[in-house]
């Protein structure tokens, strides 16, 4: 039996129709205006203003923790969205937070805790800094690691395409070392640059007390591990050792039981995710783009990447992740 055309114009408005109203969960990382950005973390403040203006106008923001409760109620009004942020940059604490308090929108933060207070930046930003900011550097860059030795010739800063070259394989190198080895790497590579490893203003991360003050009514903490792993590259015990003395150290700065978690880098495997459940985890996120599905599995919740967009392309590209 041939369909007819118009059945199968019909069946496309209906489900996107469908889609434009499923509930999604947005990723986010930073709110500043930063130079050097490799991996488009940040959103300047006044676009992000745009973008959650733009987002409680059109849908309904809830907490992650509410999300499935208030999908089971089933009440008409407007679409679901949640509002994550990874990490634990300063910057959410000074900016993103007095955005979200003016349009009353609800946020998790999930907090990669090794980082609180340390007074450094993360690993990748001290990279950023060496590699993509300093001008001067030596000719060439050797590491041995337990994958082999290394070997880089390091262009001049004219080249920012040589350079960002370097800088994505001395990432790619470091990302799944054990904590203490990707430490130690760092520090020499710091040493042979010249460059220090103190947190300059704008990469600051937050301390213990500003954890603890931003985790409101509003603003709610999850899990992101200790020291921000790739956990598919450790063993299991590892890896539960990361996402257990991480929620215990955000329910000590916040006082308040953590229900929600985001796999650091978005990496997860069949043992990730059984460490999560055993952990105690109730709700686990991805990095992978999509809606949320009816059927969706709690620990493994998709969520969309939000970039340095005004408010009207951020709705724009909402819509072109969810078609």
């Amino acid at each position: 039996m041939v369909i007819p055309r118009v059945l199968l114009q019909l069946g496309r408005l209906v489900r996107r129709r469908r889609l434009r109203r499923s509930p999604i969960i947005l990723m986010y990382h930073r709110v500043a205006d930063i130079a050097v950005d490799p991996w488009g973390l940040a959103v300047h403040p006044a676009r992000f203003d745009e973008q959650i203006e733009a987002l409680t106008r059109s849908r309904r923001v809830v907490h992650l923790h509410e999300l499935f409760d208030v999908i089971a109620r089933g009440k008409p009004g407007k679409p679901l969205a949640v509002v994550t942020f990874d990490d634990g940059y300063h910057d959410v604490y000074k900016n993103a937070r007095p955005i979200l308090q003016r349009h009353d929108c609800p946020m998790t933060l999930f907090v990669a805790t090794g980082a609180i207070g340390s007074g450094r930046e993360f690993w990748w930003d001290a990279l950023t800094r060496i590699c993509l900011e300093t001008p001067e550097l030596p000719d060439q860059l050797d590491i041995t690691t337990e994958r082999g030795r290394h070997h880089w010739l390091i262009p001049k800063m004219v080249d920012q395409a040589g350079r960002d070259k370097v800088y994505r394989e001395v990432w790619s190198a470091l990302r799944t070392l054990p904590y203490e080895r990707q430490n130690a790497h760092l520090e020499d590579i710091a040493k042979w640059a010249g460059v220090g490893l103190d947190a300059r203003p704008e990469h600051c991360i937050m301390t213990p007390g500003e954890v603890g003050d931003i985790s409101d009514d509003l603003i709610t903490i999850g899990g992101h591990t200790v020291s921000h792993p790739t956990l598919p590259a450790h063993s299991f015990a590892t890896q539960l050792r990361e996402i257990v003395d991480g929620r215990s150290a955000c329910e000590q700065m916040t006082g308040k039981r953590v229900l929600s978690f985001a796999y650091p880098f978005g990496d997860h495997d069949a043992l990730s995710v059984s460490a999560v459940r055993e952990a105690g985890f109730e709700f686990a996120c991805t990095t992978r783009a999509g809606c949320v599905a009816p059927e969706a599995d709690m620990l493994r919740l998709p969520r969309l990447y939000v970039g340095n967009w005004s408010g009207d392309k951020f709705l724009r590209k909402i819509e072109d992740h969810l078609f």
